[in-house]
């Protein structure tokens, strides 16, 4: 019992760490531009580039969880992560960000992220597999309240290599130790695998799963709301350092978002084991879109609450997409 639910917070852990990082582009996004003067387009290209990377990397890191075992994939993958961040804190071009960020930190967030964390919790929680990833990816949310305003307030202070430094020790003593705790040398005997919600009992091959229409509405739908996601999430703070709301300011607010997600996660991933879980994300989507339009009608500071608005509505529905749609998926 307790190594199921230390897997659940091994998981908090990694989710956190990974989507926080992510989220923190924002902040360093406007420290790039001031120190380098990139174009805004150039600089976002990274964060382009370490979406598409992570993308690509989950199938190669499903297949390498199954090969070596989740001890040795988590393992390499917070060595890798905690590298790519280090050397980021180096760069003095493009290309160089393009690489250690969007390439090297890319391929360590693919390793620790969402795929190997909800084969373990879905086979270890198969009655109540949508409650143990919102637990689960509401460490997301919590990575994102942390980092974000605590990367604006290490940049503000001492500049963004320092706080690239930081967030690298940070990430290699939260994501590497705990991994030999629940994962000795010699794996334990895995749990008895999920029923089959649709009724049948064996697993789907790969080559069965690539001719279904299902799983390419939601690889789809995956994609889709990952894209939308990160191009909202990159430019967030720009928009509102433009209409006229501080750095520090705005990266707080956005901390709220990450707050707001956490609950938002563990809701939504409660409500998915209760209702369909179709009806479900059309819930996370409609409640999406109004923090959408809340954030489309600020033009100026004097309409924080509409800022405040942005924060609370996106929050709740910002990681309980891929939330709901890996518990479609591993149904």
């Amino acid at each position: 019992m307790f190594r199921r639910y230390g897997l659940v917070g091994l998981a908090f852990t990694h989710l956190g760490v990974s989507r926080g990082l992510i989220a923190t582009f924002g902040v360093f996004y406007v420290a790039f531009i001031e120190t380098f003067g990139w174009s805004r387009a150039a600089t976002a290209g990274a964060l382009s580039i370490l979406i598409v990377t992570e993308g690509l990397s989950l199938p190669l890191a499903g297949s390498f969880t199954d090969r070596v075992g989740p001890r040795r994939a988590l393992l390499l993958g917070g060595i890798v992560l905690a590298l790519g961040l280090g050397f980021t804190a180096t760069v003095s071009s493009l290309w160089q960000l393009y690489f250690w960020l969007g390439l090297v930190t890319a391929l360590g967030l693919g390793l620790i992220g969402m795929v190997p964390h909800i084969a373990i919790l879905s086979r270890e929680f198969p009655q109540r597999r949508g409650t143990a990833l919102g637990l689960a990816f509401a460490g997301g949310g919590v990575g994102i309240a942390v980092l974000v305003p605590l990367s604006q307030a290490l940049i503000s202070r001492w500049g963004w290599p320092t706080a690239y430094v930081a967030l690298a020790v940070s990430t290699a003593l939260l994501v590497i130790p705990p991994v030999p705790l629940f994962f000795p040398a010699a794996p334990a005997k895995p749990a008895v695998a999920a029923p089959d919600r649709t009724g049948k009992t064996e697993d789907w091959t790969v080559s069965q799963a690539l001719g279904s229409g299902v799983f390419w509405l939601l690889f789809g739908s995956r994609v889709l709301a990952s894209m939308g996601n990160q191009l909202i999430v990159t430019h967030q703070i720009a928009y509102a350092v433009d209409v006229g709301f501080s750095k520090l300011f705005a990266a707080s607010v956005f901390g709220l978002m990450g707050i707001c997600s956490i609950f938002g996660r563990i809701f939504f991933g409660y409500l998915a084991d209760r209702i369909k879980r179709e009806a479900a994300f059309t819930w996370v989507q409609a409640v999406s879109v109004l923090g959408i339009v809340a954030l489309l009608l600020l033009k100026d500071d004097s309409l924080a609450l509409l800022l405040y608005a942005y924060a609370v509505f996106y929050g709740l529905g910002q990681g309980s997409r891929a939330l709901v749609l890996s518990a479609i998926s591993a149904d």
